[in-house]
């Protein structure tokens, strides 16, 4: 699995997307869920605070852009 330092948003929501796949499978492995689990919600948060990014930017330029 990559450090969320090395991802960008599509490939973080990717491993998001698939790991919530396999826990969601009536076969999933109980040994390696507790991990499974904790990466999802690192990647979640990354995408949360990047999103969060991506609005703050997109405020700032368009109140820059209403000073005009």
């Amino acid at each position: 699995m990559k450090k969320k330092t090395e991802l960008n948003y599509e490939q973080a929501r990717e491993e998001l997307d698939t790991l919530v796949t396999s826990l969601e499978q009536p076969d999933a492995d109980l040994g390696v869920i507790g991990a499974k689990v904790k990466r999802a919600l690192e990647l979640v948060a990354f995408c949360k605070d990047y999103l969060h990014q991506v609005q703050e930017d997109a405020e700032k330029a368009l109140d820059s852009h209403e000073k005009e």
